[in-house]
């Protein structure tokens, strides 16, 4: 009987279309035990699709529309041999079904709830030892519990005793999802529809309904056992919600469980854990959002002073770094954190017996173990990183000596370890030591935003340039020097000194960087003088020694790396480089530099087998376009990159090619801008701008691009044949004019079809034995304002905004999915698209 009430179901669903008849379908496969179940993705789709129907429906029951679904609940629920993802799938569909007070009602009549959400009846089947079912059944809940009646059920039906337990589950998954469910539990608590009539949430306890405070009690003494258990994963859990309700419950549950938890997270702070460092730094992170925070009765700043303890437990450092990253640190705290994350980079680097004396045995011992002292010295620097990028003001610490600490330390990491502190075991841990090599490279850049630090710059650009000239130096650590380096060379621009480190110091060792066996050190070093000449393009010192030191033929020569990504970078860094030469006219008669740049770009764009390096070729014509100095010297080249651009099998050159044509576009018509503002001014002007691009071959650009493979190109084309359309539509001397040869392009059958189908509901243009024999091509020429208005860009822009994958992932092809997979179990195929 059920096969054939499938059979006859599935059979109207592909006559008809109709969804109702789908769903049912789909309802009656679901809850065949026979049935192998769907994958877990199109089942999560398929709630997803209920969840969307759900939110549209505009306050309609969504069980009055299908009552299948009710249908379905039940044959699951009294089913012994479901499985176990189709009753989680149930579980959750109940949940969301009921989450309004009519489906709720709906589902209630009768004991279906009750039915689906007894715990009693999975046992019986052995159901419940699935993590998926216990999971479905959290889901479901949280789903339901969007107003009072689905309190009431849980509270009445037993189920908050079960949630509870969920918590110290053996899953993590469903573990989370109890502790997600209580806090869920306890806002609503708190809500102003759960109080006695009041609009508003009241600071006391008494504001809570007499019939909620045994709940909530409930779930506070679990917290509050949870936090005093000796068994870990429970105690991880306890700190899980209590990381939650600050932020998502208001008053009087917030400092009512605060006040419970206090003793017992002093026992486990004061205990010392260090596998609880971060859970309980999460909770009080938590606190101090809170207005928590400034009440001394809830000791949230004394719980964040013992963390830090006294600074000889390892948990006291990452206490302290977390400290430091806490958004209302109060001062005095955030400066005792600062003076415990900097003690390990001082001690390592002090070179005086005073510091020395400070560092305790603790420490010592601690700096003495390679693991933990490299432990230590990256939270040093990375909290020193983060201080340095708010431009933290240091009190009581100069942040010249914390530099010279940094550069030190630096020194080290490389094996140029001062003498006086060849006695410090921990040196001998660091040399050769990347992560922190790499670390300390990022501090040191960030601390280029003091200006104290501009009388130590020697020293800085010493270090920095014994670790770019080091034949030792990782590619990692290379590449961060680099970025360091560019960061001081901005700060120190005004400096007169800095041109000498330059010219004299610098591009020697970027010229032996160059020819560096690893292509990732020569691209990394391409990406660095891009950015240093970013960062001194007007400075006509700098462009002259770039030009006289010989760096620019080495450039040059880079173009023609063995390596594609070098490629890229060499043509960034070239277009950069005659970008900022012709900022200054001086030096233009002295070099053709733009003229061999211009040649090996187009070279590359036409020869290049590899995507990156074309895709930075247009790119770095865009660039040139934008500016004002390049705009002459590239427009011969531009058809040319237009074309190439267009017909390239890269999808990303299309689009950089694209982007460059509505930068021409923006170019050309701003020498008509009242003609582009105003429809009824200056037609001439606007006419030849169009005829310029027309020239340029903008426009086969566009319409070949509109029909292209790649919808992001497609999508992008449209928007800008829009653009043109916009300023044409109101231009009837353009028809006669502006025309357009729609033969031999790969967007010219569209065209003549769309038109001839047009002409022909006004008066045949010409005959159908004429329109078979010239095969579409008896019209040549349409005006651009006549084909912008038959290709029905609007309609176009729609379609294309859609996702590629829309009609795979809509409902209907869904379900065919599912129902083609039963019938094929069937043996009874049937081809669903």
């Amino acid at each position: 009987m059920y096969r054939c009430r499938l059979r006859q179901t599935f059979e109207s669903f592909l006559h008809t279309g109709v969804t109702l008849p789908c769903c049912e379908a789909v309802c009656l496969v679901l809850a065949d035990p026979k049935q192998s179940p769907p994958d877990d993705t199109s089942l999560e789709k398929l709630l997803d699709w209920f969840k969307e129907m759900h939110s549209q429906s505009n306050e309609q029951v969504l069980l009055q529309h299908q009552p299948c679904l009710k249908e379905f609940i039940s044959s699951v629920c009294t089913s012994k041999t479901t499985d176990p993802a189709i009753l989680s799938f149930t579980l959750k569909l109940t949940g969301l079904l009921a989450c309004t007070k009519q489906g709720f009602h709906l589902l209630e009549v009768g004991g279906l709830l009750v039915c689906v959400f007894e715990r009693e009846a999975w046992f019986v089947c052995d159901l419940w030892e699935d993590a998926s079912v216990r999971s479905g059944w959290l889901q479901g809940l949280l789903n339901m519990l969007k107003h009072r009646q689905a309190l009431d059920f849980i509270c009445g039906n037993g189920l908050l005793k079960v949630i509870l337990q969920l918590q110290n589950d053996g899953s993590l998954f469903v573990a989370c999802l109890a502790n997600q469910l209580l806090v869920h539990i306890l806002n609503f608590l708190t809500s102003s529809n759960m109080t006695n009539g009041s609009d508003a949430v009241e600071s006391r306890e008494s504001s809570l309904s007499p019939d909620w405070v045994s709940v909530s009690s409930e779930i506070m003494n679990g917290v509050v056992e949870a936090l005093s258990s000796d068994d870990h994963p429970r105690v991880l859990q306890g700190l899980r919600l209590l990381s939650s309700v600050p932020s998502q419950c208001g008053e009087p549950i917030r400092s009512t469980l605060w006040k419970d938890v206090l003793v017992p997270l002093e026992v486990l702070i004061n205990r010392g854990s260090e596998s609880l460092t971060q859970p309980l730094m999460t909770v009080l992170q938590a606190a101090v959002r809170t207005p928590l925070l400034g009440q001394s009765e809830y000791k949230v700043e004394e719980l964040l002073e013992a963390m830090l303890g006294s600074g000889n437990k390892n948990e006291s450092f990452q206490c302290a770094a977390l400290t430091i990253k806490l958004e209302k640190c109060p001062e005095g705290l955030k400066r005792k954190a600062i003076d415990i994350v900097l003690l390990p980079l001082q001690c390592v680097s002090a070179q005086s017996q005073d510091t020395a004396e400070k560092m305790n045995l603790a420490l010592k011992e601690q700096l003495s173990q390679k693991a933990s002292c490299i432990s230590h010295l990256m939270q040093s620097l990375s909290s020193l990183e983060e201080l340095a990028y708010t431009k933290y003001q240091f009190e009581g610490i100069s942040i010249h000596s914390v530099t010279s600490s940094v550069v030190l330390l630096l020194r080290i990491c490389s094996g140029h370890c001062p003498s006086s502190l060849i006695q410090n075991n921990a040196s001998t841990h660091l040399i050769g030591c990347c992560k922190v090599q790499r670390c300390g490279l990022d501090t040191l850049g960030a601390l280029s935003v003091y200006e104290e630090n501009m009388n130590i710059r020697k020293d800085i650009f010493g270090v920095l340039l014994d670790y770019l000239k080091s034949p030792d130096s990782h590619a990692t650590v290379l590449k961060k020097t680099y970025q360091a380096t560019v960061s001081w060379i901005a700060v120190c621009s005004p400096f007169p000194d800095l041109l000498q480190f330059i010219s004299h110091d610098l591009f020697p060792v970027l010229k032996k960087r160059m020819c560096d066996l690893r292509w990732e050190v020569r691209d990394s070093t391409l990406e660095f003088i891009t950015q240093l000449t970013v960062a001194l393009n007007s400075n006509s010192g700098f462009i002259e020694a770039l030009h006289t030191s010989g760096m620019v033929s080495i450039l040059l020569s880079s173009l023609a790396d063995s390596e594609g990504y070098v490629r890229a970078s060499a043509v960034a860094v070239v277009g950069e480089a005659v970008d900022s030469s012709l900022h200054h006219t001086v030096l233009v008669c002295k070099s053709n530099l733009l003229e061999e740049a211009l040649k090996q770009m187009m070279t590359i764009l036409s020869q290049d087998t590899e995507g990156f390096p074309r895709r930075a070729v247009v790119k770095a014509f865009t660039s040139w376009l934008k500016g004002s100095h390049l705009v002459t010297a590239v427009h011969p080249f531009l058809s040319s990159v237009l074309s190439l651009g267009c017909n390239d099998f890269d999808w990303e050159v299309k689009m950089h090619t694209l982007e460059l044509a509505e930068v021409l576009m923006e170019k050309t018509l701003t020498c008509c801008p009242y003609a582009v503002q105003n429809f009824g001014s200056s037609e001439k002007e606007l006419m030849q701008a169009l005829s310029k691009l027309k020239e340029f071959g903008l426009f086969d650009l566009l319409f070949n691009s509109l029909f292209d493979c790649d919808r992001p190109v497609c999508e992008k084309a449209c928007a800008l044949l829009l653009k043109l359309r916009t300023l044409t539509s109101e231009r009837a001397d353009f028809d006669s004019t502006l025309v357009l040869n729609v033969n031999g392009n790969r967007w010219g059958d569209e065209v003549q079809s769309r038109y001839l189908n047009t002409q022909q509901a006004k008066g045949s243009v010409c005959t159908s034995d004429e329109r078979m024999d010239s095969g579409l091509h008896c019209i040549k020429d349409i005006s651009l304002p006549m084909i912008l208005h038959i290709l029905d860009l609007d309609d176009m822009q729609r379609t294309l905004r859609l996702s590629s994958d829309h009609v795979v992932n809509s409902p209907r092809s869904l379900m065919e999915d599912i129902l083609s997979a039963a019938q094929q179990s069937e043996d009874n195929i049937v081809d669903c698209y």
